[in-house]
């Protein structure tokens, strides 16, 4: 399965994450108490995941590379000197859709049964990888905040509001270091239990030494056929 690669750029420094996982294993008859409780803290991690999915751009990528139903889907990034718009309509046997980057436009057409067309067509839509250095900033903490279910473009969603004014004070030393003195993000999210955002907008300002301002808006919208 593809993956959103790590992007590195002026506009954001990126902390690295490592992740250790443990694994055990008994041969044993019967089911032990240990083996009770581990089992009963996963099935507690597993009902958070599904009321708290977060937000996941991987998500994204998986429904465009294979799609799972009918949907379209729509992905913005404006700046002072980038302005990305794509904008397809997708089912689990063809894309049909655009790319635009400023004056530049690209027809993006695949089958599913033709690898190199299908293979051109989704690649061709996931600009959504520019914004992956922005959602790290933020997502698992205080500045993403769960507030309640709505329906939104036909899927059931968790709402969250964005905000990295909420930053205790571990999380405002990380964002005076990746967005400067007075910079910030802000907006909203609506994520469907897979933590696909089916519709979200987000404004970023990055506040640089030299005294200029960095805007950049981002939205996305997935909506079922």
């Amino acid at each position: 399965m593809t993956r959103i690669p790590v992007h590195f750029s002026t506009r954001l420094v990126c902390a690295g994450i490592a992740f250790l996982s443990l694994f055990a294993s008994a041969c044993k008859l019967g089911t032990s108490p240990h083996k009770k409780e581990r089992e009963s803290a996963s099935t507690s991690a597993s009902a958070k995941n599904a009321s708290d999915p977060s937000i996941d751009l991987n998500c994204i990528i998986d429904h465009i590379q294979n799609p799972p139903e009918p949907f379209h889907y729509t992905y913005k990034k404006e700046s002072a000197d980038y302005n990305l718009v794509q904008d397809a309509d997708l089912t689990p046997d063809t894309i049909d859709g655009t790319s635009k980057n400023g004056d530049m436009s690209r027809v993006l057409k695949g089958v599913h049964s033709d690898r190199e067309s299908w293979q051109s067509a989704w690649t061709g839509l996931t600009g959504i990888s520019g914004m992956s250095s922005t959602i790290a900033v933020v997502r698992n903490s205080s500045a993403i905040v769960r507030e309640g279910t709505e329906k939104m473009n036909g899927y059931d969603t968790v709402r969250y509001s964005i905000d990295t004014s909420r930053a205790n004070t571990a999380e405002a030393g990380l964002y005076r270091i990746t967005l400067g003195d007075g910079g910030f993000e802000k907006g909203a999210a609506w994520v469907n239990p897979q933590g696909c955002p089916v519709k979200l907008s987000l404004d970023s300002e990055m506040h640089l030494k030299n005294g200029t301002v960095d805007k950049t808006h981002y939205e996305i919208e997935m909506t079922r056929k």
